[in-house]
C-alpha cells in the first residue's frame, strides 16, 4: 500500500520544492498601518504623550478628521495625497477651544498647568504650515533639506509640552516615517 501524501498538519513535511511547507514555518509579515495624513500624525504626537493609544488617541483623531478626510486616515503603504492636510485643521479648528470640542478631550500638556493639548496642536499646525510643510505629501521635500528640517524641529521644539527629551517630537517623526533624524542632522 503506498504512503499517504504528506498533510500541512503533519509534522515531517520536508521543506523542499516537491513537498508541502508546513504553513506554520511561513513568516507572514506584520502589517503595518500608517496614518495619511500629517494632521493626524500632529494630534496622534500631541494627544499620545501621557494617553493610551488605542483608547484615547485613535479614536480621538479619527472623530476629529473623518468627517471632513478625503480619504481614508490609515493606509498599509506611503500616501501621495494628505487625506486632511494642515490648512484645513487651521481652518476648521481657529482655536484651541473648537478643537476642544471636536476631540471631546481637553487635556494639558502638563499636569503643572502645562497648556491645553489642542492649543499645542495648533501651534505644531501652524509651525509646521509656517514652514512650507502642508501635508504629507511635503515630506520628500523636508527630508531633501537639512536644514529647513533643522530649523522646523527646533520651531517645534520651542511648543509647550515637548516630553522627557523630546518625547513628542520623536512619536512626530516616527509617525511622519522619519526614524533616523541623526542621518539628516550630519547631512
Amino acid at each position: 500500500m503506498d504512503a499517504a501524501p504528506p498533510s500541512l498538519f503533519d509534522d515531517e513535511v520536508e521543506a523542499t520544492p516537491d513537498r508541502v511547507r508546513r504553513i506554520a514555518d511561513t513568516p507572514v509579515p506584520p502589517r503595518i498601518e500608517r496614518w495619511t495624513s500629517l494632521s493626524a500624525c500632529v494630534l496622534d504626537a500631541v494627544w499620545s504623550v501621557g494617553a493610551d493609544h488605542d483608547r484615547v488617541v485613535v479614536p480621538l483623531v479619527r472623530r476629529v478628521l473623518e468627517p471632513v478626510a478625503t480619504g481614508p486616515l490609515f493606509a498599509d503603504s506611503p500616501s501621495g495625497a494628505d487625506s486632511h492636510p494642515l490648512p484645513r485643521l487651521l481652518t476648521r479648528f481657529p482655536d484651541e477651544h473648537a478643537l476642544e470640542a471636536a476631540a471631546q478631550n481637553r487635556q494639558r500638556t502638563s499636569t503643572r498647568g502645562g497648556v491645553t493639548k489642542a492649543d499645542a496642536a495648533l501651534r505644531y499646525a501652524r509651525t509646521l504650515v509656517a514652514h512650507g510643510i502642508l501635508g504629507i505629501e511635503d515630506l520628500p521635500r523636508l527630508l531633501a533639506d537639512p536644514a529647513l528640517w533643522s530649523r522646523l524641529d527646533r520651531a517645534l521644539s520651542r511648543i509647550p509640552g515637548e516630553g522627557q527629551h523630546g518625547a513628542r517630537r520623536s512619536r512626530f517623526w516616527a509617525l511622519c516615517g522619519v526614524g533616523d533624524r541623526s542621518r539628516l542632522a550630519r547631512s
